[in-house]
């Protein structure tokens, strides 16, 4: 099993051919010319008319770079435009505008010209854009002429289309045989891409359960292509792959194949011997391994010898909360209370306020006064982490004991909700939506709380409460949602729109607005920093180097070096860590993901695909990215265009493998090019 790719993988590795193809944009002199600056100044202003007018420069640079800016402005009255610059013969113009069209909404773009000019097209960046232009916006007859067509040299990308279709729901017969058949590809990035969109895309493995187990009995141990491929099983499988996907647990080298397989074990009902495997992974040599079996030991059903061996290794690893506290969440499941309730209350008193955070959840299958008791002070907490799981927890209650329970259940989810913070709203109100709730005053609630908020502070609260006033619906509801319909900030007027169209069964849009403002560009001091600043960041687990991209995102990178040389990102806690997807860090405001630097900045899409060390900005929909960043472990491509990617890691992505939530950058410094 698993050996006749091996020595073609270590060859692969060694070269470094499973690098992704990395088409970056060419420097335009971006940083000197004040006419691709007034372009780039129109794009932050979101200007689709003066944008629109740029494309007919005379300057070939010019019109690439308002190309460029309409990608991130997503002007569909550009479309036109745009496919004229196909026809040019310029790469870096067609390739843009490709990028552009990329980005308009799904169905807005006219397939036939992008195909022409595929046909005919023999420039790799041009065709490698239009493929994903296609996968993007087309529907499934442009699926079916994209296989039919396979532009040479584009199989890799072509895999991704794929994908890409396959993630809106479009997907073909034909398409997913091609896609089947290149899983055997000789070439490693070919492989990879078409075993992540079956990894990805449930329908594309439905019934494939026999091909993907074959073609994974074969695939090296160390072979990317692998983590995909278990993804796909676990969905796509039964109960006897579990076996298989265990085995891949306990000897994959790569720790990413490992998280997956744990992951993949919680879909797949198994027998003791995948459950041991788990338990063996609490052991892992690598902690995102070990937490992810935790987590999905947490989920399952643990038979006496079970309970005991997680009660053993409890037992042993009294430090390792992060494994810990998923554990004992499941201790709690599997009729283990006075365990479970007695480690929660020690815990509260003898750990950091985000362990006792992170054990909280495993109150909710807990009916004892002790574990009531507990919630409720959690809920009270000056710590708002504290405070958010144990709504999370008091929300996990209710889904299980629902209907019972209600009235104590609006109680304490109102009274955690009047307090105003983000994120109890982001995790109380949906839970408030519960029809359950709305004649005990619900949407009374949540109106009279959303009439307190203001942005850019409360952005993702107020969203939150407007969607379950949507699901709520009602008088009281449907005047808010009104109220919202005028807000200064297109997030909160798009949420008011489609919660108002939820609770009426009718359709609203909402307002054209001007944006909020922005930070403007300071063009001397980009020049300053250069077009590949490095951003190092020195955390307790060692050091990361990321060269960001100036050109492709100087608003972004304006503002990151600028905190940086701040020293707002000191001390600042890596707050989110999901394995084999992304860290996540930056809220010097608040520390807990919910925070921001008091404005907002613009989307930036750029040429940069999110793979395995891009660095990107999190945000709550487009235009509101503050001063939080991510960092992928692995490829993510269905992040591309809807966060700005502005760099990659250079130097230091073992770190980031080991870093942890509330691990710690302990200091932030922006090497400019001259001191490189």
């Amino acid at each position: 099993m698993r050996t006749w790719l091996s020595l073609l993988v270590l060859l692969c590795i060694g070269t470094g051919a499973f690098a992704q193809p990395t088409p970056e944009r060419p420097s335009d002199d971006l940083l000197t010319r004040p006419a691709l600056q007034a372009v780039v100044e129109a794009q932050i202003e979101r200007d689709g008319e003066a944008l629109r007018t740029k494309l007919d420069a005379d300057d070939a640079a010019v019109r690439a770079r308002a190309a460029f800016a309409l990608a991130s402005v997503q002007d569909t009255s550009a479309i036109p435009g745009l496919l004229s610059l196909l026809k040019e013969s310029i790469p870096l113009v067609q390739t843009d505008a490709a990028l552009a069209l990329g980005q308009m909404p799904p169905g807005s773009v006219p397939e036939t010209p992008l195909l022409r000019t595929l046909g005919f097209e023999r420039d790799v960046q041009v065709q490698r854009r239009l493929i994903e232009a296609l996968g993007k916006t087309g529907t499934a007859t442009s699926l079916r002429q994209l296989v039919r067509l396979r532009p040479p040299g584009q199989t890799a990308t072509l895999a991704l289309a794929i994908a890409r279709y396959g993630m809106r729901g479009v997907t073909d017969s034909t398409a997913t045989e091609w896609l089947i058949e290149h899983l055997k590809s000789n070439d490693p990035w070919v492989r990879r891409n078409a075993a992540y969109a079956l990894g990805r895309v449930e329908t594309l493995a439905a019934g494939r359960a026999d091909t993907i187990r074959a073609v994974l009995d074969d695939t090296a141990p160390d072979d990317p292509a692998a983590m995909h491929l278990i993804r796909a099983l676990g969905t796509a499988g039964d109960s006897t792959d579990a076996v298989r996907i265990a085995d891949w647990l306990r000897t994959a080298p790569d720790w990413r194949t490992r998280v997956d397989a744990a992951r993949a074990l919680s879909a797949l009902p198994s027998a003791d011997g995948p459950r041991s495997a788990l338990v063996s992974a609490l052991d892992d040599g690598h902690s995102l391994v070990a937490r992810t079996a935790a987590e999905t030991l947490a989920g399952l059903d643990w038979s006496p010898d079970r309970i005991a061996a997680i009660g053993a290794w409890l037992d042993a690893h009294p430090n390792q909360w992060r494994v810990a506290a998923p554990l004992l969440r499941g201790l709690a499941r599997n009729d283990r209370p006075k365990r479970a309730l007695d480690t929660v209350a020690r815990w509260r008193t003898e750990r950091t306020p985000v362990a006792y955070a992170a054990v909280l959840p495993a109150l909710a299958p807990l009916d004892a006064p002790g574990a009531d008791s507990l919630l409720a002070d959690a809920l009270r907490s000056d710590d708002l982490r504290v405070a958010a799981a144990a709504v999370q927890a008091v929300t996990a209650r209710w889904e299980r004991t629902r209907p019972e329970g209600a009235e104590t259940t609006f109680r304490r989810l109102s009274t955690a909700v009047r307090r105003g913070d983000p994120a109890l709203l982001y995790h109380g109100a949906p839970t408030l939506a519960d029809s359950a709730f709305a004649e005990m005053g619900a949407a009374d609630t949540l109106a009279a709380t959303y009439r307190t908020l203001a942005t850019p502070d409360d952005l993702e609260g107020m969203t939150a409460v407007l969607e379950a006033l949507g699901d709520l619906g009602g008088p009281t509801a449907e005047t808010a949602l009104r109220d919202g319909l005028d807000h200064p900030h297109h997030a909160i007027r798009q949420a008011a729109a489609q919660g108002l169209s939820t609770a009426t069964d009718s359709t609203f849009t909402a307002a054209a607005k001007p944006l909020p403002e922005t930070p403007s560009i300071d063009w001397n001091y980009l020049r300053e920093l250069g077009p590949h600043p490095h951003l190092v960041l020195t955390t307790n687990r060692g050091t990361v180097t990321i060269e960001l991209d100036t050109e492709q995102a100087p608003q972004t990178v304006q503002a990151i070096t600028q905190f940086a040389r701040e020293g707002r990102y000191d001390g600042v806690p890596f707050h989110r860590v999901v394995p084999n997807f992304v860290v996540q860090g930056g809220d010097f405001a608040r520390r807990d993901g919910f925070g921001g630097p008091g404005f907002f900045l613009r989307t930036e899409a750029t040429r940069i695909g999110h793979r395995r060390g891009t660095i990107g900005m999190a945000s709550a929909g487009k235009d509101t990215e503050g001063s939080q960043f991510f960092i992928p472990h692995s490829m993510q491509p269905h992040l591309d265009g809807n966060y700005t990617a502005f760099g990659r890691v250079t130097d230091g992505m073992d770190v980031v493998d080991q870093l942890r939530v509330d691990d710690r950058i302990e200091t932030a410094r922006v090497e400019t090019t001259s001191e490189q």
